[in-house]
């Protein structure tokens, strides 16, 4: 019959716990010592004899400002969303391919040595984040965040100018023509409603008469508002989207100093797990019923 241990037993002091620590403690500081000296000689000082370990790299953020379409226009055009089809656009995968095949902006060689290297270039960049579009706290306005080698850094405001080129050519042709037809059709209708009114005056005064010059009067002024808005609009007309002033730029050394704490507080607690580790396992040795109980749920296991 297997003996029960009393409950006293299975508890845990403190004071056990720090005479593991005690116990263990030249594996510990050594160890950890010894990760610390070797991460710092890695991180801090082969770089400066290794230039290929010295990788350094710019967070750079852009804000793009965009066009915004009259009130009165936007239910003519399915309160299309400038701002929200430019996001989109330049969140495309293969737009920022395209940018990216000419600038190699994410990647420290001038060009990619091959498609699969390309490609992976440009997953990289989505999935580690190199390369963020999003809304900007400020009205109509997108916030673009680049995370590149130091040395691309050149390249940076060229490569945000031609992605801010192709999408605004993009709702150009997407966008314009609908915006044309609308201004065609509300002063063709317009001409209409003028010329209507005109012999309705000449016409007699009844009262269906009345109405229907009411209508007209009300239609005229919904459509005046729009040609008028939309020959505003195009005389301000630039570029759906630009960019706004200069960059904010942040140096990012790689995150040595980070890297450093995370390895050496890592290598002290993996050795103190590893201290208490090995006085379980001494303990269990010294532990004849322990050893049996072992043994037996091996065998039992097989």
């Amino acid at each position: 019959m297997t003996e029960q241990y009393e409950n006293n037993e299975d508890e845990i002091s403190l004071i056990d716990l720090f005479a593991v620590l005690i116990r263990y403690r030249k594996l510990i500081v050594i160890g950890t010592l010894a990760v610390a000296v070797a991460a710092f000689a890695w991180l801090f000082v082969l770089p400066k004899f290794v230039p290929s370990l010295n990788k350094k790299t710019l967070t750079i953020s852009y804000a793009l400002k965009t066009e915004r379409l009259p009130a009165s226009v936007l239910p003519s055009v399915n309160n299309y969303s400038i701002l929200w089809t430019a996001i989109n656009y330049m969140k495309d995968v293969r737009v920022l391919a395209d940018v990216q095949r000419e600038f190699s902006i994410f990647a420290d060689e001038k060009k990619a040595s091959s498609v699969s290297a390309y490609n992976k270039q440009i997953q990289d960049a989505i999935d580690k984040e190199k390369f963020v579009v999003k809304t900007s706290p400020i009205v109509d306005t997108i916030a673009v965040i680049l995370k590149i080698p130091v040395e691309k850094k050149e390249f940076a405001d060229d490569f945000i100018k031609k992605i801010a080129k192709m999408t605004s050519d993009y709702i150009e042709t997407d966008l314009m023509p609908e915006i044309d037809t609308l201004e065609d059709n509300a002063d063709t209708i317009l001409e209409k409603y003028s010329e209507s009114g005109l012999s309705e005056k000449k016409s007699s005064a009844s009262a269906s008469a009345s109405a229907s010059a009411s209508a007209s009067a009300s239609a005229s002024v919904n459509y005046a508002d729009i040609s008028a808005d939309i020959k505003s609009f195009k005389s301000k007309h630039d570029e759906f989207v630009k960019s706004l002033d200069d960059a904010f730029v942040i140096n990012d050394p790689a995150g040595r100093a980070i890297k450093f704490i995370v390895a050496t507080f890592a290598a002290f607690f993996i050795f103190v797990f590893t201290a208490f580790l090995l006085n379980a396992i001494e303990n269990i040795k010294n532990d004849e019923n322990a050893v049996s109980l072992i043994k037996k749920a091996w065998d039992e296991g097989k």
